[in-house]
């Protein structure tokens, strides 16, 4: 996971410019560069030594957590679901301490502007993935 997107990452960042737009399934995903020095939707994009530093501080959390739960049986969904996220959050969080910024590349083409602009990388669909994995693993955790 994280080497196919660091390596996107790399092609995006040589291969394209800013203003480069390219279509890939049938138009619907738009392949562009974009660069994000905060959150998700650049929440906090003023603060970038703040966000750096705060996801830093909750990978190394995670980290520690999943690996205290991988000694545990079972919860294979659960700890599938981490292992996406920490794997997406690996990927921007070497981008925050590489570049100083977040590479995003693609985006949903859709009749909505606002969420067309949205741009994303493997690393975030990862994260979410994997957020969605942990959620559903809670719900359905028989206890």
């Amino acid at each position: 996971m994280l080497a196919l997107d660091l390596g996107i990452k790399w092609y995006v960042e040589n291969h394209f410019t800013e203003t480069d737009i390219r279509k890939a399934a049938g138009g619907r995903i738009l392949l562009r560069k974009s660069y994000n020095s905060g959150m998700a939707m650049n929440l906090l994009e003023n603060k970038p030594g703040f966000v750096k530093w705060l996801t830093a501080g909750l990978g190394v959390f995670l980290l520690v957590y999943e690996l205290c739960l991988l000694a545990k049986d079972g919860r294979t969904v659960e700890k599938t679901g981490w292992a996406l996220v920490l794997g997406g959050a690996c990927s921007n969080l070497y981008d925050r301490f590489r570049r100083k910024y977040v590479v995003d590349y693609f985006s949903f083409r859709c009749r909505w502007k606002k969420i067309q602009n949205i741009v994303f990388n493997l690393g975030d669909l990862f994260i979410f993935t994997g957020s969605i994995l942990v959620v559903f693993a809670q719900i359905f955790r028989k206890k």
